[in-house]
């Protein structure tokens, strides 16, 4: 197809914009390489008003070219889209530097991503024009449907006949008329399956009347009766400004220096990872992210067994990335990161505050020890850095945070907080009977169940300790018997080094403890043992779903709460989609062969999950809850990485 002349200056014009500058290979994408990549697509006849964009993501130029690049020299700058034209997904690859199309193909038996503003619209239009619908909600009281809120939750994959090859998902409704926090009007008894291609209701299932919660659930100031007075304020102050430095995406803070970018998929990325030790920088990490999240629900009734919701994958966490509030959500004097996105007819779209960055220092100790004979104290305060994004997924908002300290430890942690997914019920929490409305959740309000589940969050950390080439090592805590001596038991540290894949499929043993270590056995430390990184894991949550469960094969991921594979491109644990897939993508696929991880560039896929039981605290609003896990030096540093920290002022005074 020859390109119009519109198209054609449009395309001049955004490559002249792109010339103008020299981005890294990891820089996010700009305004004008969204639009060159919609640009040739249009210009190769690709796209028009009925493509939808799944996501529009930077394509990553391989590890090695990307690690061999140096300021000022070109970069290869690939844009990579997920499409879907009607009934059929493709994906295309654009050279945006060329302003050239490199790959462009269908991709069958899939179900890409569902679009969450344009399906939403759909869904709502769909539901209200089909009788069957129209009757149910007639049935319990409403004549008017334009104050009722459906969402779109992903249909998942059951096994069902009927349902193969279409793009579905079910439909439950909420009272949008009588709270602004409409979950907690939840319309129970009425799920629709509906084909979103084929704009119709597939199923219609209603299991009979329940009454709409009618309780207060506003959360709002506004809306709350009795406010607490304030505290006094805390103020921070830097009036130096703060210790950091941003140069495009790249931040550099005490010894640290990384590069940030925001994925419509994955959020958050954090790479090229380094840390300066003794005027040298070393690398620690190439790339880490957020893999995908599993939200299984524990409710088998027709309205809730499919909700088991793999988000990154299913909607992109990315793209739900919320703005973040000066002053509450990050602290007033935060660096905020604003980003662009294609929206899902390919228009580029700012976004403002979609990270931040922050100091935090006081009452974190670096370290300290009082000695009893001299009576002197030394103590180091620490400070640390943040880099801080939030998901909004539906109901939940999910807190990230890369927390990066001063003695080369990286903290990672999740806090889940929003507001609980509930089920209406017939009785009443003084009134129903134990373990029949709340059997598989628990009152939270009259006529109000939030329900149990579980979250899991998969991580993508691939280390480059000291390098690419690695190992990864099991310090097994072996108790042995004394016989020279008065004591009787003790422990031993026995490394192990995982040779293949299976070796390093884990979950924490609290029976039989160990370290979990990233080693390079081509570079000895200052006291001759490889220098190193360990996970240290958060407490375990189990995954409870049986193997031949469905939502369990689809999440594989979570079967162990740690795989190892070598380096591999691919950034998502569920498969590229996830979306009503029938199980095996991804982590289990991908290990299947058992390969080779000893001195070799590998990944580690690491997991944090906890189960939720639902309490009255959590309604309306859920207070934040924390898990997080660690990486922090083994055998890197010759000896402690914050001796050097000065000491402060008031110290002497104190003595």
């Amino acid at each position: 197809m020859i390109p119009s002349v519109i198209a054609f200056l449009f395309l001049l014009a955004v490559n002249v914009a792109a010339a103008t500058s020299t981005p890294h290979p990891l820089d996010p994408l700009s305004q004008s390489e969204l639009a060159t990549t919609v640009a040739v697509l249009k210009a190769a006849g690709h796209a028009d008003e009925n493509t939808r964009f799944v996501f529009l993501s930077l394509r990553e130029p391989d590890k090695a070219i990307v690690l061999k690049w140096r300021p000022g020299a070109p970069a290869i700058r690939e844009t990579f889209a997920m499409i879907k034209q009607g009934n059929h997904t493709f994906e295309a690859v654009v050279d945006v530097t060329q302003s050239k199309l490199v790959s462009w193909r269908e991709i069958k038996g899939v179900q890409p991503a569902l679009l969450v503003y344009d399906e939403l619209n759909s869904l709502n239009d769909i539901l209200r024009a089909d009788p069957g619908w129209q009757a149910a909600m007639r049935k319990r009281g409403f004549e008017k449907f334009d104050k009722i809120a459906c969402m779109p939750f992903s249909a998942g994959y059951f096994g069902v006949a009927d349902e193969e090859g279409h793009r579905l998902v079910r439909a439950e409704c909420y009272d949008g008329g009588s709270a602004i926090n409409y979950w907690g009007r939840p319309i129970e008894g009425v799920v629709a399956t509906v084909d979103l291609n084929q704009r119709r209701v597939q199923r219609l299932v209603d299991t009979g009347v329940v009454p709409v919660p009618q309780e207060p659930a506003e959360y709002d100031a506004k809306s709350i009766a009795s406010i607490r007075s304030p505290l006094k304020p805390i103020t921070v102050q830097q009036p130096n400004g703060p210790d950091f430095t941003v140069s495009g995406s790249e931040v550099n803070w005490d010894n640290w220096k990384f590069r940030v970018r925001m994925d419509p998929r994955l959020g958050i990325v954090v790479s090229t990872v380094s840390f300066a030790d003794g005027g040298r920088a070393r690398s620690i990490m190439y790339e880490g992210h957020l893999a995908d999240i599993f939200v299984p629900y524990m409710d088998p009734s027709p309205g809730w067994y499919f909700r088991s919701y793999l988000d990154a994958g299913e909607y992109g966490a990315g793209k739900l990335a919320s703005s973040l509030m000066p002053g509450s959500d990050c602290p007033a004097n935060s660096y905020f990161f604003d980003d662009w996105i294609a929206d899902e007819r390919g228009t580029p779209q700012p976004r403002a505050r979609i990270a931040c960055l922050f100091e935090r220092g006081d009452g974190v100790i670096a370290w300290r020890h009082w000695d009893f004979i001299t009576n002197q104290t030394e103590s180091r305060a620490a400070r640390e850095l943040v880099l801080r994004w939030i998901a909004t997924v539906g109901n939940y908002d999910y807190i990230f945070d890369w927390t990066f300290q001063q003695d080369g430890t990286i903290r990672v942690a999740v806090g889940a907080t929003g507001i609980d997914e509930t089920k209406g019920v017939a009785g009443k929490r003084h009134g129903a009977k134990p373990g029949t409305d709340d059997k598989y959740g628990t009152f939270i309000a009259d006529n109000l169940v939030g329900v149990n589940h579980a979250h899991f969050f998969c991580f993508k950390l691939d280390l480059d300790i000291d390098g690419a080439s690695n190992s990864f090592e099991t310090v097994r805590l072996e108790k042995i018997r004394s016989e020279r001596s008065l004591r009787k038991s003790m422990w031993i540290a026995q490394p192990r080094v995982a040779a293949r894949e299976a070796q390093a499929k884990l979950n924490e043993d609290p029976r039989r403890p160990a370290l979990w270590w990233v080693v390079n056995p081509k570079v000895t430390g200052a006291m001759g043992y490889p220098v190193g990184y360990e996970l240290v894991p958060a407490p375990q949550t189990a995954d409870l779903l049986d193997p031949d469960d469905y939502p369990r094969m689809r999440a594989g991921f979570a079967d162990y709460q740690l795989w190892v594979t070598p380096y591999t491109a691919e950034q998502a644990a569920a498969g590229l989609y996830p979306n009503q897939s029938h199980g095996g993508e991804g982590l289990p696929a991908w290990s299947r062969e058992n390969r080779s991880i000893e001195n070799t560039d590998l990944v580690l896929w690491y997991t944090v999950g906890f189960n939720h039981v639902p309490v009255s605290e959590d309604w309306p609003i859920l207070p934040t809850m924390w898990h997080e896990f660690v990486l922090r030096p083994r055998g890197f540093f010759a000896r402690s990485p914050v001796i050097d920290l000065p000491a402060p002022p008031t110290q002497s005074a104190a003595r």
